[in-house]
């Protein structure tokens, strides 16, 4: 029998091939039988799995009793095709790739498939995965990533197919940083947090927005807090470059955007405290927002402005459905909204005023007006409270 009997159990997981490009429809059962029936001593299988869809992301793990079986398995069985898909093998585990050699791929035409998604990053060098991200449906979810044999190839790609019509979408084509590369603190940060962009605003513009200051990573905006977005730079200064000199000043769509050094999971602990000079300075942004409540619904972000042009110049203002659940159903009677003026000194006229008036509002309706504070700070201030005694 072709690699032997099987060794210690505690070697069982040491001679390991890669297997990427998997069908979606290939589950581990199926590769077993596959390479099973070409004379190879398999030990075990594994496809990975996305935990929320359920669906295969498109790789596992093919484990071998002995190296040497391993290494046939790669030089016979490379680029076979399973279920329609060609495969690809390598000694290299998934974790193990050089991430600057993974791509992004974003706005991707519901109708173009995972094979379709290869054929067109082909051209540009050796890939060693590729996986279109689907919901639990089967659709498709309009993004996917290319893992390339080397960083060279990738830039390629880039450069080649960022922007580029495909099936009538513009696709953004950028480089995964995985979020524990993104995760840099203190001095020599590169990564930004963008906010108050327009609601429509993609991938592509907020790069082109950007790439004046120097060489980009990565750029993308947050789909799940809209208006906001993240830029990484390859280098320290280029981001603070941009830091230094878009953050208030830089307008889009007569919106002054907010830029600020992106803060990680990893620190929030040190933002509870308050200690940090980079939360610090994150938080001096936010200074002159004010966070108005109860506005009528039929109230525009047009006549907000209005009614607080006079305490001073106004960046940006933008209102947001309140929303309340009653025994399971949804009201919503009033809008929150935000108003951001562009110095402290404005948003402090603001409050001055309100606290001065007690028919601040619309239509005998009054308003509350306050500074915003983020849940950061209104945890701090829980926090204090709590040490002091306090309800």
């Amino acid at each position: 029998m072709p690699g032997g009997a099987p060794p210690a159990k505690r070697d069982f997981l040491v001679h390991s091939l890669y297997i990427g490009n998997l069908s979606s429809k290939t589950f581990d059962l199926d590769l077993y039988k596959f390479f099973k029936s070409r004379g190879y001593a398999i030990a075990g299988v594994k496809v990975m799995f996305n935990k929320e869809s359920r669906q295969s992301r498109g790789y596992g793990y093919l484990n071998f009793y002995a190296q040497e079986e391993a290494e046939r398995c790669l030089e016979g069985m490379n680029n076979a095709v399973i279920d329609g898909k060609q495969i690809v093998l390598s000694k290299k585990k998934d974790k193990d790739f050089d991430s600057k050699a993974n791509v992004l791929v974003k706005n991707l035409p519901k109708e173009m498939d995972q094979n379709t998604l290869k054929k067109l990053f082909d051209e540009f060098g050796t890939i060693k995965s590729a996986k279109l991200e689907v919901f639990s449906t089967g659709e498709s979810r309009c993004f996917g990533f290319i893992q390339f044999e080397t960083q060279e190839s990738a830039q390629k790609a880039i450069d080649k197919l960022h922007g580029s019509d495909q099936m009538g979408n513009k696709i953004d084509v950028l480089y995964h940083v995985k979020k524990d590369e993104r995760e840099d603190v203190g001095e020599n940060y590169t990564n930004l947090f963008v906010q108050n962009l327009p609601g429509d605003f993609s991938d592509a513009q907020l790069h082109d927005l950007f790439k004046q200051f120097g060489n980009i990573v990565s750029a993308s905006v947050n789909l799940k807090k809209n208006g906001t977005g993240f830029v990484s730079y390859k280098d320290h200064e280029d981001a603070k470059k941009a830091l230094e000199t878009a953050s208030m000043k830089l307008k889009v769509q007569e919106q002054t955007i907010i830029v600020s050094q992106h803060i990680s999971r990893k620190e929030s602990d040190l933002i509870t405290k308050g200690n940090n000079p980079i939360v610090q300075n994150q938080k001096e942004a936010f200074k002159s927002n004010i966070f108005v409540r109860f506005i009528p619904k039929e109230v525009s972000e047009d006549e907000l402005k209005e009614k607080f042009k006079e305490a001073g110049e106004i960046l940006s203002v933008k209102l947001k459905e309140h929303v309340q659940k009653i025994n399971g159903e949804s009201f919503s009677n009033y809008n929150n909204g935000f108003v951001l003026y562009a110095d402290v000194q404005s948003a402090q006229r603001c409050i001055k005023m309100f606290d001065a008036s007690h028919c601040f509002g619309f239509s005998n309706k009054s308003l509350s007006v306050d500074f915003w504070q983020s849940k950061v700070d209104l945890k701090q201030q829980n926090e204090e409270k709590n040490a002091a005694g306090l309800k």
